[in-house]
């Protein structure tokens, strides 16, 4: 039998991905690994009969806290008697039992969060232009009255093909608002 449990999701912010994760704690599932790529990201359970409540935060110095023993883990870990899980794709990792008391989020400085949602606007915009480009490219404005006088099965095809693309945009779009949200909120914070 099994026992490691699988999931692919995407996350926009922390604060989804940590109630989640603290979701699936409480059904029974605690977090052993997360991998992937630069959108889509694996997120490997266990089962395990403790609820926990789980916490991310924005790493910029990615090889010094791969450690256990850095300054920042060590100081979560000391305060709010956490335990740290791991240090993967930028972020980190850590855990607390429910029954422990409250865990307040571990945001440490209001500057990484906002280099953070910088570059995750950037990226809504790289994708936003590719899709927007894209859209043009699958249409090939010089053949569509070819097409439509065809009535081919390649026209249907490439007009699907555009509407997938401005739909994806459209999501870019709606990342892109949200993100430039964020950063307004965190710079107000600063202020």
């Amino acid at each position: 039998m099994n026992d490691k449990y699988e999931y692919k999701k995407i996350f926009g912010d922390l604060e989804s991905e940590e109630s989640w994760l603290t979701e699936m704690s409480e059904k029974g599932f605690v977090l052993k690994d997360v991998s992937g790529a630069f959108l889509k990201y694996k997120y490997s359970f266990e089962p395990c009969d403790k609820k926990y409540v789980y916490r991310v935060d924005y790493n910029n110095e990615m090889p010094v806290m791969e450690e256990i023993t850095s300054p920042y883990v060590m100081f979560v870990t000391g305060t709010y008697g956490a335990e740290y899980v791991m240090c993967r794709q930028g972020k980190v990792y850590f855990r607390k039992a429910a029954d422990e008391g409250d865990f307040p989020p571990v945001y440490t400085s209001p500057e990484s969060r906002l280099a953070a949602e910088k570059k995750k606007l950037l990226q809504d915009v790289v994708f936003f232009i590719l899709f927007f480009a894209d859209i043009f490219w699958t249409i090939d404005l010089d053949g569509l009255a070819m097409y439509l006088a065809l009535r081919s099965k390649l026209f249907f095809v490439k007009i699907a093909a555009a509407l997938i693309c401005v739909v994806c945009a459209a999501v870019c779009v709606r990342g892109a608002y949200i993100h430039c949200k964020k950063i307004r909120e965190i710079k107000c914070l600063m202020k």
